[in-house]
């Protein structure tokens, strides 16, 4: 199963990629988060399940930033089943840079989140699996 995380600490954002994830049954019910701490232990609680987990990870957000956030993973015993789509205002092809050079990351894309972007996370190779029809 792939259970999908919205982390952002905007309301606005939140709304939307929900309504996007939805709308693209890529989830019927996305989990949000406006702390990446938050985030975090709900990883830690259920890391212990067979779950996927499909996070839609903003960078800047006050307290613990998206940066912080995938060091923390990173260091995850079952973070092969963690998959990151970083979802950012940043522009700054060093941030793009940046977070693909973590394994648990799978794409880059500056918000807000559309369509396209909810077709091609469907389509990725460590995703497309959950999403085939039956």
């Amino acid at each position: 199963m792939l259970e999908v995380l919205i982390i952002d600490d905007d309301d606005v954002v939140i709304f939307i990629q929900k309504k996007m994830i939805t709308n693209h049954k890529i989830s019927s019910e996305p989990v949000s988060f406006k702390k990446a701490q938050q985030a975090l232990d709900y990883l830690d609680e259920n890391q212990d399940s067979n779950n996927h987990f499909l996070i839609l990870l903003d960078i800047n957000m006050p307290g613990m930033d998206g940066w912080e956030f995938l060091e923390s993973i990173n260091e995850k015993p079952k973070n092969h089943q963690i998959h990151v789509i970083m979802v950012t205002s940043s522009i700054d092809l060093k941030d793009k840079k940046k977070a693909l050079k973590y394994s648990v990351v799978r794409d880059f894309v500056e918000k807000p989140i559309s369509s396209a972007h909810c077709e091609k996370i469907k389509q990725l190779p460590e995703l497309s699996g959950f999403f085939s029809e039956a």
